[in-house]
């Protein structure tokens, strides 16, 4: 008889197990809907957060300065920015064109040393005899750009395009072809 005592009492713990894990699984799924519930509050917040920020970064009150500066001089100086050779560039796009009406763009940066264009610089380009050079900008604009067309009519071949500003020489060249 103690074999079947301890044997409903181990049915009667077992049954308490079941009942609780039942409770708990019941507790759990009810609990499910308030993580979903309170995950799609913060991911809603974080979402607010990240577009009031994207907000203030594009308006510019923000990033204002009230920084003022003084002078003490009533004469201001205006400098010239000097060229330099080594920042200034030639481009061609294309690279190669057709003899007989196909034209190439040629475009010359003259920039300063800090890298910024210079403005009313004269550039001429020079492709030789055997080309047609026409000039659409030969003065820079206020990037410091100049642009210029050439085609050759009857000269098929790879040329070396040079120019110069102001009558300075820049240092880089442009090899274009014609076919």
């Amino acid at each position: 008889m103690g074999f079947l005592l301890d044997f409903s009492i181990s049915l009667d713990h077992d049954y308490c197990i079941m009942n609780d894990t039942n409770d708990t699984k019941d507790t759990q799924e009810r609990k499910w809907p308030r993580y979903i519930v309170y995950s799609l509050i913060v991911i809603v917040f974080l979402i607010i957060i990240l577009i009031l920020f994207l907000y203030l970064i594009r308006s510019p009150l923000i990033f204002r300065s009230g920084a003022q500066s003084i002078s003490t001089s009533s004469v201001t100086e205006v400098s010239t920015p000097s060229l330099s050779l080594d920042n200034s560039y030639v481009f061609a796009s294309p690279l190669r064109a057709k003899i007989g009406g196909e034209k190439i763009r040629i475009t010359v940066f003259v920039l300063d040393s800090r890298g910024i264009g210079i403005l009313g610089k004269k550039v001429v380009v020079g492709g030789g005899n055997l080309l047609n050079v026409t000039p659409i900008q030969p003065v820079t604009d206020g990037v410091g750009r100049a642009t210029f067309d050439i085609s050759s009519e009857t000269s098929p071949g790879t040329f070396i395009i040079q120019a110069t500003a102001d009558g300075t020489q820049l240092v880089q060249k442009a090899t274009i072809a014609f076919d």
